[in-house]
């Protein structure tokens, strides 16, 4: 029996009563992180995001799902496309830090829309929808064992689209069979290449979650709608493993624990604007600065000690170190290094034009550079390990095993809340005092809320 088959029946027959209590509460915590950074991107993004929105509003089409932040109203799976679009341009979402990718980038989306779509969505339902999105992303994730570049095919992206589809999937109520079709459905649409990631000059990267998202609603309704897809769409011939990971599947790990396990417990939420494998070594500098209490204007050097899996972040220094645009700047580690021990934390406006020229940041980026230790080779997100040596000669070292927001080093809840309220001032219309407190309070509660309507119309007052 091919994998679809095992998830479509878990999908189908889980309720809210059946997820353990840290699941609702870490999916709760997913719903606000992704709504933030979708908000945020409103105008802060710079990957396409007005035209986005602006073509998907002369789309026309039935008044279903809103645009975060904007208001408009338009078709559901166009509507997932507009805010899919929005969640990574920020590179602000969150990640399962083993299998490299951001569960709730396409399925969160695709909720948001399907939920508004059909109306009277219980804030339960909701919850249960995320919940399983997230699983099966995280769950399909585990076969791929080599590095994210060895495949053609992006994890998120490709991937992403599965969690959309079981999001929406489940809030139309969709049974083992339809579901089945739907992940048929979606093997045929929007699996992410690699080339924005080689070559550079494309919004892809950043509006990929779009593409899952829409793929995911889509496909989902036309399985409603009696549309029959394959039914070995994960370990077919030319099923998702063998088409684009080179036949990595491994059906074993995918359902290890299932229903018993949700694997949104493992994903991390992001206290930084920036790629999750530089986040350790932000940790580890912050760290020393506040123990040693150091200033910058003493610092000689910066070494990140790394186990060379991600050299791209850090190779090619003078290019590294003066970032000509927000998302090279989110991917450059000597400059986020730079901006954390200037600034004592890194934010949202770190990564704008100004931002960007900021001279203190750019002054400690020079001093940036790296070597290589066995030791730390590691799969998935790097172990952040920093060595600063002062004027006077000292050196210090910090190593973060797991870096901030990860679960075994959680994001602390007023943190979370922090990063919210931050993220709403950037939005269309700005959340601020109160109204953005409704909505931390309405999401903190979401198991009681009656109609996932009423969230929407709080981001507009």
């Amino acid at each position: 029996m091919d994998t679809s088959h095992v998830l479509a029946e878990h999908i189908a027959k889980t309720r809210y009563e059946d997820l353990p209590a840290a699941v609702v509460e870490v999916t709760k915590r997913s719903i606000l992180d992704t709504l933030g950074v979708i908000l945020a991107a409103n105008t802060l993004g710079e990957n396409g995001v007005q035209g986005i929105v602006s073509l998907v509003k002369k789309g026309g089409g039935a008044r279903e799902s809103t645009i975060l932040g904007f208001g408009t109203k338009v078709v559901s799976w166009m509507a997932g496309f507009a805010n899919g679009a929005m969640v990574h341009q920020l590179d602000y979402d969150d990640c399962h830090d083993v299998g490299v990718v951001h569960p709730g980038a396409a399925t969160v989306p695709a909720a948001f829309a399907m939920a508004e779509r059909e109306g009277t969505i219980s804030g339960k339902e909701f919850i249960t929808a995320i919940a399983l999105g997230t699983d099966v992303v995280c769950r399909l994730s585990l076969p791929l064992i080599r590095d994210a570049f060895d495949y053609d095919f992006a994890r998120t992206g490709t991937l992403g689209k599965y969690g959309a589809t079981v999001a929406a999937g489940k809030l139309l109520n969709l049974d083992v069979a339809q579901l089945v079709s739907s992940f048929g459905l979606v093997l045929n649409q929007a699996s992410i290449s690699h080339e924005s990631s080689h070559m550079g000059g494309s919004d892809t990267r950043a509006i990929r979650d779009g593409f899952g998202a829409q793929a995911g609603i889509f496909s989902a309704l036309l399985a409603k709608h009696g549309v029959i897809g394959e039914q070995t769409s994960l370990d077919g011939k030319a099923g998702l493993y063998n088409l684009c990971f080179l036949g990595d599947s491994d059906p074993a790990k995918v359902t290890a624990e299932l229903g018993k396990k949700f694997l949104g417990v493992e994903v991390s939420l992001k206290p930084w604007p920036c790629c999750r494998n530089i986040h350790g070594f932000v940790e580890a500098a912050l760290r020393l600065k506040k123990e040693q209490g150091f200033r910058p204007e003493e610092i000689k050097e910066i070494i990140a000690v790394t186990g060379g899996v991600r050299r791209d972040y850090y190779e090619g220094l003078e290019r590294r170190r003066r970032p000509q645009t927000s998302i090279d700047a989110k991917f450059s580690l000597p400059f986020v290094l730079g901006v954390a021990l200037d600034r004592d934390d890194v934010l949202l406006e770190d990564f704008t034009a100004q931002g960007r020229e900021n001279p203190g940041a750019l002054a400690l980026a020079q001093k940036v550079g790296y070597r290589f230790e066995e030791k730390y080779v590691r799969e998935g997100i790097e172990i952040g390990t920093v060595e600063i040596v002062l004027t006077d000669g000292t050196k210090h070292l910090q190593e973060v095993p797991y870096a901030y927001g990860h679960p075994r080093n959680p994001i602390k809840k007023e943190d979370l809340h922090k990063k919210f309220r931050d993220c709403a001032r950037y939005c269309r219309k700005p959340l601020a005092g109160k109204q953005a407190e409704r909505v931390i309070a309405s999401l903190e509660d979401l198991e009681k809320v009656k109609d996932m309507r009423e969230v929407v119309k709080l981001l507009a007052g």
